[in-house]
């Protein structure tokens, strides 16, 4: 069932979306439930930081779906600063260049009793509106399923895959464009 209707967004610029860390963390910890609580206040010191980081970047917003007044979902996203080079080399489609100038997806999480009903593709839509030409990506956990298969079920391509002799390093990370990426198109007419 879609309850995208009764959903309200809300747009946080900037720092602005500082006032509302408290709201994202007791989000998290319901969205959580049933993982090791130290993992899970680890994740949650992790994205305090981050966020007291990413709020105070050029391009940083964060967004809250709301039904009534309760929280139901919120997302981050940041554009990377890595700038677009005037005169791109001929290997421009290499994955370092893919996230340049791009919206990077940080935190895209909803509620249990929201899930399956339009809000994170409403919190997704919202956050992509400022992303240049489609350009954005996202990091994922290799071992979080439902993440990977919401942006697969998107459109999403994944382009870079963490390394199979090492399944256990917290840092392997699942790399995905956004649909029309222009790097897709780029890395498709490459020579592989």
């Amino acid at each position: 069932m879609d309850v995208t209707h009764a959903v309200t967004t809300t747009v946080y610029p900037g720092e602005s979306a500082l006032t509302i860390v408290e709201e994202f963390v007791h989000l998290r910890r319901l969205s959580s439930q049933g993982h090791s609580p130290q993992r899970v206040e680890q994740q949650i010191g992790g994205m305090r930081d981050r966020l007291a980081q990413d709020a105070r970047k050029p391009g940083f917003l964060a967004v809250t779906a709301r039904i009534g007044s309760r929280l139901c979902g919120f997302g981050t996203a940041v554009r990377s600063t890595d700038p677009v080079p005037a005169h791109p080399a001929p290997d421009a489609w290499l994955p370092h260049q893919w996230p340049a100038d791009a919206m990077q997806i940080t935190d895209l999480t909803v509620a249990p009793v929201a899930r399956g009903r339009g809000v994170r593709t409403r919190l997704l839509d919202v956050l992509l509106l400022p992303a240049l030409d489609d350009r954005a990506w996202v990091a994922a956990d290799p071992g979080d399923r439902a993440t990977l298969v919401f942006f697969r079920c998107q459109g999403w391509r994944q382009t870079v895959f963490p390394s199979p002799g090492n399944p256990s390093d917290e840092r392997a990370q699942v790399v995905l464009l956004a649909p029309r990426h222009p790097a897709l198109a780029d890395a498709s007419a490459a020579p592989w």
